[in-house]
């Protein structure tokens, strides 16, 4: 099974790869700084504290979190959405078909 990454580490790296000071970050999530320092010590946080972080330093922590899954989990949402481009594809080639067959009825009827 794939481990977890520690969530106030990776927290933690991905506001000082953003150069945002932990006051900063702080004051945008409304919370006092030890707050945030103590985020740094836990191992795992709730999906509330990571959306709000995440949204304080504007980088997606889920995506960060989904590159620990297995690949073939992360491969079954490409291919769900691949799919769904496919037949979006598709009805957009019929939609053209049509309006291909109304143009040329207009251009018959002038």
């Amino acid at each position: 099974m794939n481990a977890l990454p520690h969530m106030g580490e990776l927290i933690k790296k991905r506001i000082l790869e953003k150069k945002i000071s932990f006051a900063e970050v702080a004051r945008r999530m409304d919370v006092s700084p030890p707050t945030i320092n103590s985020y740094f010590h836990q191992s795992t946080l709730q999906t509330k504290v990571l959306f709000n972080i995440s949204i304080a330093i504007e980088h997606n922590l889920f995506a960060d979190i989904m590159q620990y899954l297995p690949q073939n989990i992360q491969n079954a949402n490409n291919t769900t959405f691949h799919n769904t481009i496919i037949q979006q594809q598709e009805q957009i080639e019929e939609l053209s078909k049509e309006i291909n067959i109304y143009k040329q009825i207009l251009n018959n009827n002038k």
